[in-house]
């Protein structure tokens, strides 16, 4: 008989394999040691709803908007990476790195319209 192990046990022999190890796999993210972002505690976030997490600590009682199964998100850490790069470069840096180099030289247009 196979041993019925971690988080998805539960749901014995139903909803097949892959399923019942996905559902391991995200409570095992959801329930994991995270550091409060204020405070910097280690083992103190815990979920407290639906993409509310919540530090447990005493002194901190930080309460901060998440993902539904992880305090930070992959495309969260990409937002903010982006919107701390556009606070710390001035906005002509910014400019100059959107547009393509070819555009400011009207002879380079010209060339590749011929090609």
């Amino acid at each position: 008989m196979v041993k019925k192990s971690g988080s998805a046990g539960r749901f014995g022999a139903r909803y097949g394999r892959v399923a019942r190890r996905r559902v391991s796999e995200v409570e095992a993210l959801m329930r994991a040691d995270y550091s409060c972002p204020k405070c910097g505690a280690s083992k103190s976030i815990r979920r407290i709803s639906t993409g509310i997490w919540e530090c447990r600590r005493k002194n901190c009682d930080y309460k901060f908007a998440g993902g539904t199964y992880r305090p930070i998100t992959p495309s969260g850490l990409v937002s903010s990476r982006s919107i701390t790069r556009s606070e710390t470069l001035p906005s002509e840096e910014l400019l100059v790195t959107a547009v393509p180099s070819n555009l400011g030289n009207p002879e380079s247009l010209s060339e590749e319209v011929e090609e």
